[in-house]
């Protein structure tokens, strides 16, 4: 008895016909290259945007502590190393603030760091941020209510990549500040970027935190148009022309 045949299931040989093609394969394989290489910055990009946005969440817990430290001592910020001296990391200002942090470890690394640079400033007892010295270690400046224009005065920097981490790396040096190289030397201008470091620097952005507590994202181009206008962004405005 021949085997019954169902309607509509009628079998047959695969023929070459019904294969794909070299052409078709390269086709479908460039489509696929494309797609990937299209894919792929934007996980960049994504990963980038997150890292920048924990970083600028740190700097704004850093700016509340300051303010509620300096509440509780007269008005006064607290010293850098470069004041105090200190080799002991309990002195350095990033642990003087302990008290009014959830958890200081959390918060004292630039979460776009690589992450063996991260473990060093762990370890260390150091930290990514580095703080104004032309504010908090001038007498003029280093109290809240002496800063003329606190929205416009910078308090905290990314330390530069080219400085190894230590406790007494906490502060820059502003007043060296002649030239953009000079900056890149104390400050990390393109800290947030995909990729490696653009030559002239210009490529990515960095997170600045404000006298008055608030944060910002500024990219490395318009940061570097200050020094093109003959400013140095590390000094403390006292008029409306500068």
């Amino acid at each position: 008895m021949s085997p019954v045949r169902l309607p509509g299931k009628s079998r047959r040989k695969t023929s070459l016909r019904d294969a794909f093609t070299l052409l078709e394969l390269s086709v479908v394989a460039a489509i696929l290259g494309v797609v990937v290489a299209l894919a792929f910055p934007l996980v960049g990009n994504a990963g980038c945007a997150a890292r920048q946005g924990k970083c600028l969440s740190n700097q704004r817990q850093i700016g509340m502590a300051l303010g509620l430290y300096a509440n509780d001592h007269e008005g006064e910020f607290p010293p850098t190393t470069h004041s105090t001296g200190s080799l002991h990391k309990e002195r350095s200002w990033i642990f003087q603030l302990a008290d009014y942090l959830e958890d200081v470890d959390a918060i004292r690394v630039c979460p776009a760091d690589p992450p063996k640079r991260q473990q060093q400033i762990l370890k260390m007892g150091a930290t990514s941020y580095v703080l104004n010295d032309l504010v908090f270690d001038d007498y003029a400046f280093n109290r809240l209510l002496k800063i003329p224009y606190p929205s416009r005065t910078i308090l905290l920097f990314i330390l530069s990549e080219n400085r190894a981490p230590s406790m007494t790396r906490d502060h820059i040096h502003g007043a060296e500040w002649t030239s953009w190289a000079a900056a890149l030397n104390d400050i990390e201008p393109d800290r947030h970027r995909t990729g490696a470091r653009a030559p002239d620097r210009m490529k990515g952005a960095a997170n600045y935190l404000f006298a008055d507590g608030h944060a910002e994202n500024r990219s490395a181009r318009d940061f570097k148009a200050t020094f093109d206008k003959g400013i140095n962004p590390a000094s403390v405005p006292v008029s409306q022309a500068n």
